[in-house]
C-alpha cells in the first residue's frame, strides 16, 4: 500500500501537479504511516508489559 501511495505521489510530482493534489497524496501517506506506527506501538507495548526487569524500565531502556 505504501509503495502504491508513494508511486502516486512520485507521478504527481513528476507532472508538476498543483499543490492541493500534492497535499492529498502527502496526507494519504501520512495517514497510512500514522496508522502503521500506532499498530507497531500496540504490539511493542504488549511485549514491554510482560517484561520482568531487574530495574525500572527507564533505567533499563532509557527514556521512553
Amino acid at each position: 500500500m505504501i509503495a502504491h501511495l508513494l508511486g502516486g505521489l512520485r507521478e504527481a510530482v513528476d507532472r508538476a501537479a498543483p499543490p492541493d493534489e500534492l497535499d492529498r497524496h502527502l496526507e494519504g501517506v501520512a495517514a497510512l504511516m500514522e496508522n502503521h506506527f500506532r499498530y507497531e506501538e500496540r504490539q511493542l507495548l504488549t511485549v514491554l508489559e510482560t517484561l520482568e526487569l531487574a530495574a525500572g524500565a527507564e533505567e533499563m531502556l532509557g527514556p521512553l
